[in-house]
């Protein structure tokens, strides 16, 4: 056998030749298209959870107004590709998250031609001197490898939105504006983060608060405006304002109040976009900021004003409380600011206190008190964030002046209630729900009350505590099917704006009733303005029977009522009285009243309270405690209580029930 000629080694050489080359091309192609695809892949991924997260910040930034604590939000700036056997991994893509304008004085948000409904605050919010804010924008960068044509996303003035080559898409639709309410978030401090891990971005409430401002156009040929430096156009925000512009200005009837939406030329390549509202109409103004990372500069007091003490009527002999706030630019509170008082005149009464620190509200509560021997007449206290002297200007936004009218001594008032504030009008009846036309027991409650404060409130809450214990549900006779009316749900207030709570199957009593949020249908809160009377409807009322419940009738039935309510200048105060339809039992009525005391420095924030000048004595047979300022009288019985440990503020009632069933009502509060 002879091998001479035999070639068959060589074609087994060139297939493994060929099949080596078939898998390079192949290992090319795959490390060339698909690798980056899947990366690519990886990148969009990565992009679409980032404007997610934005999307968290922006929503973090424009809950400031009404969080009053730290928010944290996390924000992936880049991604990591899968492992890989064979084919290799460009380096992870990263990003970067930056503030843009927020430190820059020049790039701000401005108020103009806005004056308060308040006087006092008039004098800080005047409508002539444009209020200016800064403010700008937070921007994510991506710098991907392989998704070149991811966008920028931006963050500024409550709107999320990407920002192409070719155009803008919004994320989130636009918080600023809902018809009256004007909400504006200023953004402050410097960041600007580079990395492929996540960052944490601490939203800190630098100027915060829940309040707002009752503002309007200063004069009649002026608007209120808002304007600010903005990535997008005029033309897109009208679009992110389109349901709140006013196709027909001047129609209050259609709840929108913009104007127009403008543009002028701004800074490199933003828009100066202003915002116009309607002339004639009253907004509420609420304003916050926000900081982000470092350089987030801290807010000192701006204002001084009245919260719900603009005019001050006392007896000789009696005192009065003087309750005002220390506000900031952003009309927020600011506490640990020493606020100087000073009564002006002779014989015209003094303050206990001439200074006074603002608490953690702002607010600074001074004591008007007067003798048998102060003249009647109107004197004047002023107030002022700097000391009180020959430059006291009570125009000027750091002073402020409260006229006190003094007057003859009431010979008693039967539970304290004086004639301004929330005035309720003595005229309780009882009805059915269907209008007392059919015989029926008449176990609902109406009567009103007349704002005399001399400014717009909100209710927000009604606490009902009838004086019989037996009288134990609230329930009306229809369903919830029905649209809401005055007798047919639980709580009905007919005011400028009605407001209405219904709990479908009926709520226990006593009960404080939130009337935007409890029960399972609700209307807003209503709005009453000044010397506006708004009518309650509590119906029905359900007793406890050795046989069951059953409706009883309310004639001569005692509730006691608790209406709070916001201010249009800003804070929160309350009125308390007692309704009795059909009127009293008996010509006599009890007179509830207590004195408050401690044992100095010993006491360790504990307080007496002894209810033995009530009268009268021999008739009551009740003394009930409301300790919690909440309107319900369940806290303690008895004429005397010891040693209970209330906050300094909280205001505290006592209501004494007479053998009658009559009850009268008195609040005072804690030093």
């Amino acid at each position: 056998m002879t091998f001479t000629g035999d070639e068959r080694a060589q074609s087994v050489q060139v297939g493994a030749v060929l099949l080596f080359g078939v898998l390079i091309i192949a290992f090319s192609s795959y490390q060339a298209f698909a690798v980056p695809e899947q990366n690519r892949e990886v990148e969009f991924n990565h992009n679409q959870q980032v404007q997610t997260q934005l999307q968290d910040l922006r929503n973090a930034i424009v809950s400031v107004p009404g969080q009053p604590s730290q928010q944290a939000v996390s924000v992936q700036l880049g991604t990591r590709y899968p492992s890989r056997l064979v084919a290799t991994n460009p380096g992870p893509p990263s990003g970067l998250l930056y503030t843009d304008g927020t430190t820059n004085e020049s790039q701000n948000l401005t108020v103009r031609n806005a004056e308060a409904i308040n006087p006092e605050t008039a004098d800080y919010w005047d409508g002539t001197a444009p209020r200016h804010y800064n403010t700008g924008a937070i921007a994510y960068k991506p710098e991907y490898n392989v998704y070149g044509e991811a966008p920028e996303t931006v963050y500024e003035h409550s709107v999320v939105y990407n920002q192409f080559r070719e155009g803008n898409i919004t994320l989130s639709e636009q918080a600023m504006v809902d018809g009256r309410d004007i909400t504006l978030v200023a953004l402050n401090g410097s960041m600007s983060r580079s990395a492929s891990d996540s960052v944490t971005v601490d939203v800190r409430p630098t100027s915060q608060s829940s309040r707002t401002v009752r503002v309007t156009n200063a004069t009649e040929t002026s608007n209120v405006s808002v304007s600010f430096l903005s990535r997008l156009p005029a033309e897109e925000w009208r679009v992110l304002l389109e349901d709140e512009i006013d196709p027909n200005p001047g129609n209050k009837s259609n709840d929108r109040y913009i104007a127009n939406v403008i543009e002028a030329e701004g800074p490199g390549s933003l828009y100066n976009v202003t915002v116009v509202f309607e002339r004639g109409a009253t907004y509420r103004l609420k304003m916050a900021k926000a900081g982000v990372g470092t350089r987030v500069a801290s807010e000192s007091d701006a204002y001084l004003t009245t919260v719900g003490s603009e005019n001050v009527t006392v007896a000789k002999g009696d005192d009065e409380e003087i309750v005002l706030e220390v506000r900031d630019a952003y009309n927020n509170p600011v506490s640990d600011v020493e606020v100087n008082g000073s009564v002006d005149g002779s014989n015209t009464g003094s303050l206990t206190t001439d200074t006074e620190s603002s608490d953690s509200d702002g607010r600074v509560r001074f004591v008007y008190e007067t003798s048998q021997s102060t003249a009647t007449g109107t004197a004047t206290v002023q107030f002022s964030l700097d000391e009180i002297n020959g430059s006291f200007d009570g125009e000027s936004p750091e002073d402020v002046s409260v006229p006190v009218t003094v007057t003859e001594a009431n010979p008693g008032s039967g539970g304290g209630s004086g004639n301004t504030g929330l005035i309720y009008n003595e005229d309780a009846i009882a009805l059915n729900s269907n209008g007392n036309t059919d015989g029926g027991v008449d176990g609902g409650v109406q009567f009103s009350v007349t704002n005399e404060l001399g400014e717009e409130i909100t209710i927000t809450t009604v606490a009902i505590d009838p004086v019989n214990d037996d009288i134990i549900r609230l329930s009306d006779t229809f369903s919830n099917d029905r649209d809401p009316a005055p007798q047919e749900n639980e709580v009905y207030i007919q005011a400028d704006t009605n407001g209405y709570t219904d709990f479908g199957g009926g709520t226990d009593v006593p009960r404080t009733v939130d009337v935007d949020s409890d029960g399972s249908l609700n209307g807003p809160n209503p709005v009453l303005s000044d010397t506006s009377t708004a009518t309650f409807h509590l119906f029905e009322f359900i007793q406890d029977t050795l046989f069951g419940s059953s409706e009883i009738d309310m004639t001569g039935e005692s509730v006691t009522i608790t209406v709070t309510y916001e201010l249009s200048s800003g804070g929160t105060d309350s009125k308390m009285f007692t309704v009795t339809p059909g009127g009293a039992n008996t010509n006599a009525q009890p007179n509830a009243d207590f004195m408050i005391t401690s044992n100095g420095g010993e006491s360790n924030g504990k307080w007496d309270f002894d209810a033995s000048q009530s009268s009268p004595q021999g008739d009551i047979v009740a003394y009930e405690w409301d300790l919690d300022g909440d309107g319900i009288f369940d806290d303690a019985n008895g004429q005397t209580l010891e040693k209970r440990r209330v906050s300094s503020g909280t205001k505290v009632a006592l209501r004494v029930v007479d053998s009658e069933g009559n009850a009268d009502t008195v609040r005072k509060e804690v030093p």
